[in-house]
């Protein structure tokens, strides 16, 4: 852990870390939308959601999708930071360093990214547990829930670094981040079960990476005897268990992350 690569990447993380601590807001504002969200969607679909659930608690079903999307939200946003300094010219100061290796710039900001990220979703957790939320699944459960969690912050964050070299200027990238957000946040089971969508529109929503994510994660909140063969979809394709989901979810991180790759190859050399 002394090599150059990650005194470099040490450093470079510890800024971001000092840019989070001296803007509080960003951090604040990160974890109150996903509980606004919460309290929106309860409160207008509370009732009308109780026969559909079976008797499950609308704020039961709709935590780990406040969770999924605070993750969402937060890892699609990641690369915009790294466009402000491109913006100012402090990326061209650090490109200009003797780096050992400048994949370090965006390995920094992806280590800060995926801690804030989880250190909101443990508050969210501990939140909705003291209204009355509880975790079902266990410590494997957790391990389950933790792994969709960062497959989905590994692969959009991947995404959103790429983007961030794609792009001159930071308004084109949030133009683009608008676009994605909310079709892939209500074209998923965040907040509505997938039972409930008519059947193209399902068997469309399973490739959703949110998806993919929500459903293993609902899994595990809600079922203590929850097991990763478990139908949790039914589809064109046939049931679609957790398997079927990580699978899923592991492609498109090699995707995101083939693309980020190539970008940053040509961007950073």
């Amino acid at each position: 852990m002394n090599s150059p690569f990650w005194q470099e990447t040490r450093a470079q993380t510890w800024r971001w870390f000092l840019h989070s601590k001296r803007r509080p807001i960003v951090v604040i504002s990160g974890l109150m939308q996903p509980i606004i969200w919460m309290t929106l969607f309860v409160l207008v679909l509370g009732k009308s959601m109780a026969e559909t659930l079976g008797g499950l608690p609308y704020l039961d079903f709709v935590t780990p999708g406040a969770l999924l999307f605070t993750a969402f939200n937060a890892s699609l946003n990641a690369g915009v930071p790294i466009l402000f300094d491109r913006e100012l010219g402090f990326l061209d100061r650090i490109r200009a360093a003797p780096l050992h290796d400048r994949f370090s710039i965006v390995l920094a900001s992806a280590i800060h990214i995926s801690v804030m990220t989880l250190l909101q979703c443990l508050v969210i957790v501990a939140a909705t547990s003291v209204i009355g939320v509880s975790f079902a699944g266990g410590l494997m459960g957790a391990m389950v829930g933790l792994l969709a969690l960062l497959l989905v912050i590994l692969g959009f964050t991947s995404l959103s670094l790429g983007l961030a070299f794609q792009f001159r200027r930071h308004f084109e990238m949030l133009a683009v981040i608008m676009i994605i957000t909310l079709p892939m946040i209500f074209l998923s089971s965040a907040f509505a079960p997938l039972d409930r969508l008519p059947d193209l529109l399902r068997n469309l929503v399973v490739f959703n990476p949110v998806t993919m994510a929500i459903e293993p994660l609902r899994m595990v909140y809600s079922n203590p005897e929850w097991s990763m063969t478990t139908p949790l979809a039914s589809t064109f394709f046939g049931d679609l268990n957790a398997w079927h989901f990580f699978g899923g979810l592991i492609g498109f991180n090699l995707l995101a992350g083939m693309w980020s790759r190539k970008v940053l190859a040509k961007k950073l050399a």
